[in-house]
């Protein structure tokens, strides 16, 4: 009896040790699994650590870089300048023989330049004719004639028949004082010897004593862009530069007066 309870007590430290052994085993594994976790954790992948490698950590930024700024475009000069002004001959109805409307150009640049300042479109010969009649009136009962008129008489006249303000009369000009005023939106009235500007359409010798409006310049030809009213293919017609520049030639009020020299002048109506 003695030995059975010994070999039963032998049996069952037998089965406790081996409980145990395979306890520890388990622990082991887990342990083990817990250990390749963290460090699995902790070790970086291949991936991150060549974006470790390429992406500095904590170092200092770097002072910005100072751009040297784009340099300011010159300003574009246009091609051209071109005023919108009606365009009116002198003598609208192709009354040449008649000594009034011989001699209205300078009522007819007048007359383009008070449409052009109120926006008024084009008008028709009969209202050209009607109005041109009615200025020269109102101008030889102030002035006494409808002859010539000098470039001061006549802003005078357009002051006075439109009640007309914006007008300034400059002499001593260059050509680059003309195109600097039309540039800026002005339109010119010139008076000029046109027996100078050799335009085929004037009846020759052509005009001595002449006012022409200036509404344009073509950069690309250099010419100046008119409405001259002494044909009726006036409109839109192109000066060389220096051909017309040549030709100003202030003249005196009345009728064929002698001119004794040649004074550079223009008259600039503005809006």
């Amino acid at each position: 009896m003695k030995k059975g309870k010994i070999l039963g007590v032998a049996i069952a430290l037998i089965l406790l040790a081996g409980a145990g052994f395979f306890l520890h085993l388990a622990l082991g594994e887990q342990q083990d699994a817990t250990a390749s976790a963290e460090n699995n954790a902790a070790t970086p992948s291949v991936a991150e650590t060549t974006q470790q490698q390429t992406e500095p950590q904590n170092q200092p930024q770097s002072e910005p870089q100072t751009q040297t700024p784009a340099a300011t475009p010159a300003v574009e000069k246009k091609d051209i300048v071109l005023l919108d002004v009606p365009f009116v001959s002198q003598a609208p109805l192709a009354q040449w023989s008649n000594p009034l409307y011989q001699n209205a150009c300078e009522e007819a640049a007048i007359l383009m330049a008070h449409l052009w300042t109120i926006g008024a479109k084009p008008i028709s010969a009969n209202e050209a004719t009607t109005e041109l009649a009615v200025m020269s009136a109102f101008e030889d009962s102030n002035f006494g004639f409808f002859y010539d008129l000098s470039t001061p008489d006549t802003a005078e006249l357009m002051q006075k028949y439109y009640n007309y303000d914006k007008i300034t009369v400059k002499d001593n000009i260059t050509a680059q004082d003309m195109i600097n005023e039309l540039q800026k939106g002005n339109v010119l009235i010139v008076p000029m010897n046109g027996q100078e500007l050799n335009n085929p359409y004037y009846t020759a010798p052509g005009p001595a004593e002449h006012k022409i409006l200036v509404k344009g310049y073509d950069f690309n030809t250099k010419e100046f862009i008119t409405n001259d009213p002494g044909t009726r293919h006036g409109e839109n017609y192109r000066y060389p530069e220096d051909v017309f520049f040549n030709a100003i030639r202030e003249y005196p009020t009345g009728y064929k007066e002698p001119i004794t020299s040649i004074e550079k002048m223009m008259m600039v109506v503005s809006k």
